[in-house]
């Protein structure tokens, strides 16, 4: 029998998907589009509030080779970065 965490089952694939960190979204979403990405993001918090999920999600948009459409995760680079279900 193969056990699945839940937090890996729900895990958002995308920026819209993410609950409850709207105000750090918005901030990665405007540098992403803007191509104003920091040398350096420091994601801090309590357990258990999305800091990797928000990390994989802004590798996904920042190594997106179409990013106008980053959002979709269509190209190979975000095929590569996302975990097999």
């Amino acid at each position: 029998m193969s056990y699945k965490a839940l937090y890996r089952t729900y895990r958002p694939s995308s920026f819209e998907e993410v609950v409850g960190q709207q105000h750090i979204v918005t901030t990665l979403k405007h540098a992403v589009k803007q191509n104003k990405i920091a040398h350096a993001s420091l994601l801090c918090g309590l357990p258990r509030t999305g800091k990797p999920t928000i990390a994989k999600l802004l590798a996904k948009a920042v190594n997106s080779e179409d990013q106008q459409n980053a959002a979709r995760h269509q190209c190979p680079n975000c095929y590569a970065l996302t975990p097999a279900k």
